[in-house]
C-alpha cells in the first residue's frame, strides 16, 4: 500500500510539472490585424517587428519612439500595415477532426483600432471619423476631460466602431491650412519643438506657445517654426497638456487661427550641490546675474531668417573623457535651495583645450562677461544660438562667419566656475534647451 501511494504521488507531481511547463503567449486579441500589440516580458522592438513583418524603423516611427531600446511591459504599440504574425498557428491535434458539428462556436477576437491624434483634431471629429460617439471614446480611453487630447496621443477606438466599415476620411483643416505637424514626440522639458505647417496659398504665419511667440520661415513647400520647451524649475514649462496656436494671415489681411494641444513630459534631472571658491562667491549676487542675463537677452532676441546649419551638430571639442554636468540639473549653491538649474552641458577639460564651432553660423558675441567669464555666442539662424562660457582665450570676433570645425576659443576657468571646463549652451530665441539633442537628431 505505501508503494502504491508513492507511485500515485509521483504520477501526480509529473502531471503538475507538465502543465506548468506549457508556454504562455500573449492573448490572440492583442495580435488582431489593424490593432495594437501589448508588450510582454522579454519582448524587443526588433523581435516584434520581425514577427509582424515590418521594419524596426517603421515600428519606432509609428509609435514616436526616439530610442527603440526603451520599451516596457504593458506598452501599447501600433503595428503599421499589420499582417498576421509570421509565426504560424499551431495545427490542430491529428487525433481529432479539425471541425466538429457539436463544437461550440468560438468567440471572435476583439478588434482594437488605435487612432493617433493629429494637429487640429478634436474628440468630436475623431468620433465622427469612426462612426462612434464622444462618450464612447471618452469611456474606453478613460478621458475625464473630452477637450484635453493632444498631438501624438493614442486613442482606442471602441470595438463596435473598429469592427465596422472603414473610417471616413479626416475632415480637412480650415483653409488655408492643409497640414500642421508638431514634433518630435515625445516632447519633454528642455527639448526643441518643431512645428511644420503647409498651406494652400502663400501666407504669413505666427505662432504662440506659453508666453513665447513663434516666427515661421518658408522652407520648400512648408513653413517651419522652432520653440524651446523651458526646463527652468522657476518659470519653465509645467508638465501637462498645453495649447499651441498658429495664425495665418493672407494678402488681404484675413486671419485664421488653428489651435492644437501638445503634451509636455517631465524631464529627469539630477541634483547638484555647488560649493564655490571664496573668490567666486560674489558672482552669485542677484544684481550681477540679472544684469548679465538682460544683456544676453538682447542678443538672443535677434531672429535671422536664414538657416546657416545643416545636418547634425558636432560636439564643440575634439575629445573629452567625461561630462562634468548635464543639462537641466537642479542646483543648490552653498547649501541653499534648488532654485536654479544648469542651462547647458559641461565638458571636463584642461584649461587651454581648443573649442570648435559645432555648426555653421555668425559670431554674435565675443567678449569677457562677469558671471560667464570669457564668452562666445554663435547665431546659427532661425533663432538658434550656441554659447560657450568660462573660456581662457577668444579666437573670433563679432560678425565673423564660422563653419563647423572652425577654432573659436580655448577652454578655461573664468567667471562663475569651480574648475577648468567648457560650458556649452544652446538656445531657441533665448530659451535654454539640451545641447546634446542637436548631436543626435537633425533639426528641423
Amino acid at each position: 500500500m505505501p508503494r502504491l501511494i508513492r507511485w500515485l504521488a509521483a504520477v501526480w507531481l509529473m502531471s503538475v510539472l507538465a502543465v506548468t511547463a506549457l508556454p504562455i503567449r500573449p492573448l490572440a486579441a492583442q495580435e488582431a490585424p489593424g490593432t495594437v500589440y501589448v508588450v510582454q516580458a522579454g519582448d524587443t522592438l526588433s523581435g516584434i517587428a520581425r514577427r509582424y513583418g515590418v521594419t524596426t524603423a517603421d515600428l519606432a516611427s509609428a509609435n514616436g519612439l526616439l530610442n527603440p531600446n526603451l520599451i516596457f511591459v504593458g506598452q501599447r504599440l501600433v503595428i503599421p500595415s499589420v499582417g498576421q504574425p509570421t509565426t504560424p498557428p499551431a495545427a490542430p491535434p491529428t487525433s481529432q477532426p479539425a471541425t466538429s458539428p457539436t463544437a461550440q462556436p468560438t468567440t471572435p477576437p476583439i478588434v482594437r483600432r488605435i487612432h493617433i491624434v493629429q494637429s487640429g483634431e478634436t474628440l468630436f471629429r475623431i468620433a465622427l471619423k469612426y462612426g462612434t460617439s464622444v462618450q464612447a471614446l471618452a469611456q474606453v480611453n478613460a478621458l475625464n476631460n473630452t477637450a484635453l487630447i493632444y498631438v501624438g496621443q493614442q486613442l482606442i477606438i471602441p470595438a463596435d466602431a473598429a469592427a465596422a466599415a472603414p473610417a471616413q476620411p479626416t475632415t480637412p483643416l480650415r483653409a488655408p491650412f492643409t497640414s500642421v505637424e508638431v514634433g518630435p514626440l515625445p516632447l519633454v522639458q528642455g527639448s526643441v519643438m518643431v512645428i511644420s505647417v503647409r498651406t494652400d496659398r502663400p501666407v504669413k504665419l505666427e505662432g504662440a506657445f506659453q508666453d513665447w511667440t513663434i516666427p515661421f520661415v518658408p522652407e520648400g513647400d512648408r513653413y517651419i517654426g522652432l520653440v524651446g520647451v523651458g526646463a527652468s524649475p522657476v518659470n519653465g514649462v509645467v508638465p501637462g497638456i498645453h495649447p499651441v496656436t498658429v495664425t495665418a494671415t493672407d494678402d488681404q489681411g484675413g486671419q485664421v487661427t488653428l489651435t492644437t494641444n501638445v503634451q509636455i513630459e517631465a524631464g529627469h534631472f539630477n541634483a547638484e550641490y555647488i560649493n564655490l571658491p571664496p573668490d567666486r562667491q560674489a558672482l552669485l549676487d542677484p544684481v550681477l546675474v540679472q544684469a548679465e542675463r538682460e544683456k544676453l537677452n538682447v542678443v538672443f532676441a535677434n531672429f535671422t531668417p536664414v538657416r546657416y546649419w545643416s545636418g547634425l551638430f558636432d560636439v564643440p571639442v575634439a575629445t573629452y573623457t567625461r561630462l562634468s554636468s548635464v543639462f537641466g540639473s537642479r542646483r543648490s549653491y552653498a547649501g541653499g535651495p534648488f532654485s536654479s538649474y544648469h542651462e547647458g552641458t559641461d565638458f571636463a577639460l584642461p584649461s587651454g583645450t581648443p573649442v570648435y564651432a559645432p555648426a555653421a553660423g555668425v559670431v554674435a558675441l565675443a567678449e569677457p562677461l562677469t558671471v560667464r567669464g570669457n564668452a562666445v555666442i554663435i547665431d546659427h539662424g532661425w533663432g538658434v544660438f550656441s554659447g560657450y562660457w568660462h573660456l581662457s582665450q577668444i579666437e573670433v570676433a563679432v560678425g565673423q562667419q564660422v563653419a563647423a570645425g572652425d577654432l573659436i576659443a580655448y577652454s578655461g576657468n573664468t567667471g562663475l566656475s569651480t574648475g577648468a571646463h567648457l560650458h556649452w549652451d544652446m538656445r531657441i530665441r533665448g530659451l535654454n534647451v539640451d545641447p546634446m539633442q542637436f548631436t543626435q537628431k537633425v533639426f528641423p
